[in-house]
């Protein structure tokens, strides 16, 4: 019988400082449960794709969780690879790696990195 990511992903702690990332040396596994968990799996394998079967493996021996692991592995395994079909960008700093879909655009013939902007002034009515 297949896994239900969703019922397996809403047994997670939602941990701040999630142990089952720290164990984890090349992705983020709680940030791929968190997506999974918020009926979004198609980003989620974004999060552990570059992450071996013996580093999700000790993510979950890392996992907190009092009614048994999360079962990471299995989970995110059972994502298609066929889901991510977006563009990526690599960011780098304190030592991890973070890969996402890319924001730039093109406004008015200036490239953009991302598509938001804040405004000079306080938004008034007169």
């Amino acid at each position: 019988m297949k896994m239900n990511i969703y019922e397996e992903a809403s047994r997670c702690l939602l941990c701040e400082d999630a142990p089952c990332t720290r164990a984890c040396a090349t992705g983020d596994p709680a940030r791929a449960i968190r997506a999974i968990r918020f009926d979004n799996h198609k980003p989620a394998l974004r999060w552990v794709n570059d992450s071996t079967d013996a580093e999700l493996e000790r993510a979950e021996q890392a996992c907190i969780h009092p009614g048994g692991p999360v079962r990471i592995k299995e989970m995110v395994r059972s994502i298609s690879p066929d889901d991510v079909d977006f563009e990526w960008f690599t960011v780098e700093g304190e030592g991890l790696k973070v890969k996402g879909p890319s924001l730039n655009i093109d406004f008015c013939g200036i490239p953009c990195e991302n598509p938001f902007f804040l405004a000079s002034s306080a938004v008034c009515t007169n």
